[in-house]
This record gives C-alpha cells, sequence and structure tokens, in this order.
C-alpha cells in the first residue's frame, strides 16, 4: 500500500488549495485497489496534506526505525525502538508547526537528536529521558537526565526550537 501512495502523491494540493477526503476518494475510486486500502490511502494523503511536517517527521522516523547493526560503519547500534515510540508520541501530541525548525539525526549509541535550523539549540532522546543544550542571543540553557514526558519534552521544543 505504501507503493500506491507513493504513486499517486501527485494529488497533494497546492498551497492554496486543499483537498478534501471526497476529492480524494473521487480520484481513488478509478485506481484498482480494494476499498478498505483506497480509505486507508485517502486518510494518509489528507493527513500528509494538512501536517506536512508531522508527516516528514513520521517518514524520517520510519527510515531511521530500520537502521541496523554497524549503520554508520563503525559499530552504531540500531536506533531503539522506544526511542523511536516517544518520538511518534510526541508527534501525534504535538501540532504540524512544532516541526518546522527541528532536524532528526541518529546517533551511534541507538538515541536521536533534533537539531535546531535557526539557532544552537539540540535535544537528545533516550529510551526515558532526554537531555538538551540551547544557546540563544548568548543565553545558554541545558538540563541533562530529564525524564521523558510528551508534555515537558514538547514544552522543551517550543522554548528551545
Amino acid at each position: 500500500m505504501q507503493q500506491t501512495v507513493t504513486k499517486i502523491k501527485t494529488i497533494q494540493p497546492t498551497r492554496d488549495k486543499s483537498y478534501t477526503f471526497a476529492d480524494v476518494m473521487t480520484y481513488l475510486h478509478g485506481i484498482n485497489i480494494s476499498r478498505e486500502d483506497k480509505k486507508s490511502v485517502g486518510r494518509q494523503l489528507i493527513f500528509e496534506a494538512e501536517n506536512e511536517n508531522k508527516a516528514k517527521v513520521l517518514n524520517r522516523l520510519e527510515h531511521l526505525s530500520t537502521l541496523a547493526y554497524d549503520w554508520d560503519g563503525y559499530g552504531a547500534l540500531p536506533i531503539s525502538n522506544a526511542v523511536i515510540d516517544n518520538l511518534k508520541k510526541t508527534v501525534d501530541s504535538s501540532r504540524d508547526e512544532d516541526w518546522v525548525v527541528w532536524m532528526i539525526s541518529p546517533t551511534p549509541n541507538g538515541t536521536l537528536t533534533l537539531q535546531s535550523k535557526r539557532h544552537t539549540a539540540s535535544i537528545s532522546i533516550g529510551d526515558e529521558e532526554f537531555s538538551y543544550y540551547s544557546c540563544i542571543n548568548n543565553t545558554e540553557t541545558w538540563a541533562d537526565n530529564v525524564k521523558f514526558a510528551i508534555s515537558s519534552f514538547l514544552k522543551i521544543m517550543r522554548q528551545i526550537g
């Protein structure tokens, strides 16, 4: 089904026009896939159209979850499932605009790092904890080993992003 979604992404809306679920379903009606797949594909396309940044994050997490042992050629560990799950749950609870400034990178120890595109700021995400650092207008902010909770993680993302 993922291949079907990729093939029909050309119907995604332009910035000045958004498609409804009915518009997408009308388009999908002519494609030879099951009714349930059509509904699923339609929902995914609408989600991606309305949540462009969140969709990019989820796609990135899907890719990062496939990294095997030694993905960097120097013995790097695969990304922990708990880390991927923590970030997926955060995406579900966040706003699309929360992800505009963040880039996600894997680390060799099986964790992920979010780096701000705007200024010097990063968040390291582990299985049960996260750490962050930010330097904005010569003011440094940081904390280590903060217990992972979606609400506190989102608060930090929004503050230092």
